[in-house]
């Protein structure tokens, strides 16, 4: 199993706004460390939905919580062998559906996951491609940087 750290989700939260934001370090610890589960954590599709739902609830940057829950949760799963089928289109649609309570982040994955075969690569590579799917910007320079 492959795990997000706070920085990662920090880079993250950096790409999709295009600069650095304040943040509640320990709202973002919980968050993060939500996505492990007690004695045993070999569910991914149920600990990235923990993630997910944390980073929506505890809002841990000053700016763009919804676009960064996103994106971490689908490299979450995709480092561990899922791919999140989400149209460029539809990403707000769903994190509005999501934060009104009309869908759950656990059944948002359960209905769209899908096992994908071979290595993932590096997170920052799977962030940037992630966020080029979904046509999110990405500053220049962090995309680079993958």
């Amino acid at each position: 199993m492959r795990y997000l750290t706070v920085q990662d989700v920090i880079w993250i939260n950096t790409a999709v706004t295009g600069r650095p934001q304040h943040y509640h370090f320990d709202r973002l610890e919980n968050a993060v460390y939500s996505q492990y589960s007690y004695g045993d954590s070999r569910d991914a599709l149920k600990q990235a939905a923990r993630m997910f739902r944390h980073l929506l609830q505890d809002k841990p940057f000053s700016e763009g919580n919804e676009l960064t829950a996103l994106v971490a949760t689908l490299a979450f799963l995709r480092l561990n062998g899922y791919a999140l089928q989400v149209k460029p289109d539809e990403a707000h649609e769903i994190l509005e559906q999501i934060s009104r309570g009309q869908i759950s982040p656990k059944e948002f994955i359960q209905q769209r996951a899908q096992p994908v075969e071979g290595e993932a690569g590096a997170l920052r590579q799977v962030a940037a491609q992630i966020c080029a799917s979904l046509h999110l910007p990405m500053k220049a320079a962090l995309a680079e940087a993958h």
